[in-house]
């Protein structure tokens, strides 16, 4: 029995109340494990030890204190958990309990950060200036969903915390050394110096490690694509005749592109402020952030993009710059007032000068963006506006539905979690289009994966490609990058299961396990099959919800009379979801998947046999499958099937001990099978030559 909780005495065992104060002693929840790809962050201050030695005590916990709550600051900031300090040393855990997309560099940038902070804590105090070193590494761990890590209970295991701990005591005092799959998923956004293979302890091969240099750009923010853009033509006509009108008749416009991650709106803002800046028009750019953002990030961005204001700016002379941009904009008594306003909006004021009311804030920024476009017609983007705040949302719809007579567009990109916290969004304004963006066909896809792959792969490789990615082009440039450095390979790259991992770990508890659960039974699953289960709350509210996030749909006509049928989107979502799966939980759902099938399968269950072998073969239970997969080889045999057969009789033999007695008569039935194959070949390559002689 645990220790009370309010009291920390340890009551006797099935007590229901403490003895001592009288709480409530509830049995503990079981911790429930997944397998996530996490990043793991290592720190540790270098010399501390002889630095202690015969130190005043009180120097020595102050030092510690101080190092460990500036790393944990700079570690949470990022979205990171810290799991454990271990004397003095960190490590933190990144991309769990919940993915963001963007682990690896959150961890990079936060390890960076702590690096940095040194210098500052070393201020002041006696003694030669604090040091660390830090590394970082990114793999597949087994974490325990809802442990406790400030109680000491461990948040992550696997190899991925050993290597990240061995890199960490080969890093240079003042850096950060980083293995190859955090590289390969940051190498776009981090600076980075090639060191030689490190010779960990405990690992048979050298461990390639890269040095983390500076962050390159804005944080989550990816590098221009090279690749040609297509299967846009449609959304792009849409565009150019909204921006025509808005142009010629003072008709100011939102467009807001939405679309899941990597699906390409960044590419097709792009060509859009092409095209307007083709016709004279100028593009003012502002970005929402996944952490450490102001209230209006993105329109703070703008202003400071108009008034020529840098960061690296004094207050006092970015509020200079500031005032003379608006007094060119306009009229002097207007101006006056506007600039406080704004200055306030986007934290240039001292603090008196903050309006009572938000609208006075709105009016200054609408009138700022009148200006701004009256002056030359103007493009306002806000990129990643699921990531803005609430304030933010407000004054864009604001802006949409107040700024008038100005040839202004107010160009907003989103993914579909949007739509999840405003589900109404632009709802109230007049002018308003939602462009959603849809996965590209096969043959655009293909141009792109030629594109990339540029003569470095076959027809089949780009085949391939294009079948894995199921039109998304981010997903075709990390499996084309995945496929030149590494050649042909089952594995995912970090990058694309990182942005389908984060997609499911934004669900609701009650979606996210219905996805989980449905992606042990295939790419199609039926809705009864989740209610079999027992264990699942509100399974048609669950699907319904998946189905509106766009990660599952329902198919027209279901293999299962009475009951309906789904289908995963893209097939790479159920992969990723079946992955987070630990494999007891995958062998209790194969298990009752089968029960299932069974049941309702009755006389037909020869039809499916070979699914019900499947997953009672998962499940753990060989001797359960073993007839069902004799019954589906010979039901292959009598449709002439006989590879697959082969392939069943292969399988079966798998399951079968060395000395047991019916391993003769599978071996002989699949020998059977290898002949009538061999005989069927032959048929149709002599038909063909017969064929082929009569041509002239």
């Amino acid at each position: 029995m645990p220790a009370c909780p309010n009291c920390g005495r340890e009551p006797p065992p099935d007590a229901a109340f403490c003895p001592t104060c009288g709480a409530e002693l509830l049995a503990p929840e079981r911790v429930r494990e997944e397998r996530k790809l996490i990043s793991v962050l290592f720190v540790d201050l270098v010399g501390f030890t002889s630095r202690s030695d015969k130190a005043d005590p009180e120097d020595v916990r102050d030092t510690l204190q101080g190092f460990h709550a500036r790393a944990k600051q700079e570690i949470e900031r990022f979205g990171g958990t810290v799991e454990k300090f271990i004397g003095d040393a960190v490590m933190a855990v990144f991309g769990a309990p919940v993915a963001h997309g963007d682990d690896a560099e959150r961890a990079v940038r936060a390890g960076l950060r702590v690096v940095h902070a040194m210098e500052d804590l070393s201020r002041g105090r006696p003694g030669s200036p604090l040091q660390v070193r830090a590394a970082v590494n990114t793999g597949e761990a087994v974490v325990a969903m809802g442990s406790r890590p400030e109680s000491g209970e461990a948040l992550a295991l696997g190899d991925v915390v050993n290597t990240a701990s061995r890199l960490q005591t080969s890093a240079p005092v003042g850096g950060l050394v980083v293995g190859e799959e955090t590289y390969r998923a940051t190498r776009n956004v981090i600076r980075y110096q090639e060191l030689e293979p490190i010779d960990a302890k405990g690992k048979r091969d050298p461990v390639e490690a890269w040095l983390a240099l500076a962050p390159i750009g804005a944080p989550a923010e990816r590098p221009a694509t090279t690749a040609p853009l297509v299967g846009r033509s449609r959304e792009l006509s849409l565009v150019d005749s909204i921006w025509e009108r808005a142009t010629a008749e003072l008709r100011p416009h939102l467009i807001t592109v939405v679309g899941p991650t990597g699906i390409g709106k960044t590419r097709i803002a792009s060509e859009i402020l092409s095209r307007a800046e083709a016709t004279g028009a100028r593009a003012v750019k502002g970005r929402c952030l996944p952490y450490g953002q102001t209230g209006y990030q993105a329109f703070s961005e703008q202003v400071r993009q108009v008034g020529g204001i840098f960061e690296t700016d004094a207050a006092s002379d970015a509020l200079d710059k500031l005032s003379a941009r608006v007094h060119e904009l306009m009229a002097s008594e207007e101006a006056d007032e506007t600039t406080r306003l704004l200055g306030a909006l986007i934290g240039l004021g001292s603090g008196d000068e903050v309006a009572e009311e938000p609208v006075q804030l709105h009016f200054a920024a609408r009138r700022f963006a009148e200006q701004v476009a009256l002056e030359q017609p103007t493009v306002f983007v806000f990129e990643d506006i699921h990531w803005a705040d609430p304030a933010q949302l407000d004054l864009l719809e604001y802006l949409a539905s107040h700024v008038r007579d100005a040839p202004a567009v107010f160009l907003a990109l989103a993914r579909s979690e949007l739509l999840e916290v405003r589900p109404g969004w632009g709802s109230g304004v007049l002018g308003h289009t939602t462009i959603p963006l849809e996965a590209l066909s096969p043959v655009d896809s293909a141009s792109i994966a030629s594109y990339l792959l540029s003569g470095q792969g076959d027809l089949s490789s780009v085949q391939r490609l294009v079948e894995i990615a199921e039109g998304n082009p981010l997903f075709i440039e990390e499996l084309a990058a995945s496929l030149v450095d590494r050649g042909p390979s089952d594995e995912l790259p970090t990058t694309v299961r990182a942005a389908i991992a984060s997609r499911i770990d934004a669900l609701p508890a009650e979606p996210r396990a219905a996805v989980l659960a449905a992606s042990v039974v295939g790419k199609h699953f039926w809705r009864g099959v989740l209610r079999s289960f027992g264990d699942l709350e509100g399974v048609d509210g669950a699907l319904g919800a998946l189905e509106s996030r766009d990660l599952i749909r329902r198919e027209p006509s279901s293999q299962v009379q009475g009951d309906a049928e789904f289908s995963f989107k893209h097939i790479l979502i159920r992969e990723v979801a079946y992955a987070t799966l630990a494999r007891a939980d995958r062998k209790q759902r194969h298990a009752a998947v089968a029960r299932y099938i069974e049941d309702v399968a009755g006389d037909r269950s020869r039809n499916l046999a070979w699914v019900i072998a499947h997953h009672w073969r998962e499940a753990g239970e060989p001797e359960r499958s073993l007839p069902y997969l004799i019954t589906a080889a010979e039901l292959a045999d009598e449709q002439l099937a006989f590879h697959h057969a082969v392939e069943l009789y292969s399988a079966a033999l798998g399951l079968l001990a060395e000395d047991d007695p019916r391993l003769q008569d599978m071996t002989v039935r699949r020998l059977i099978s290898w002949t009538r194959l061999s005989h069927a070949v032959v048929d149709v390559g002599r038909v063909r030559w017969e064929r082929d002689a009569e041509q002239p």
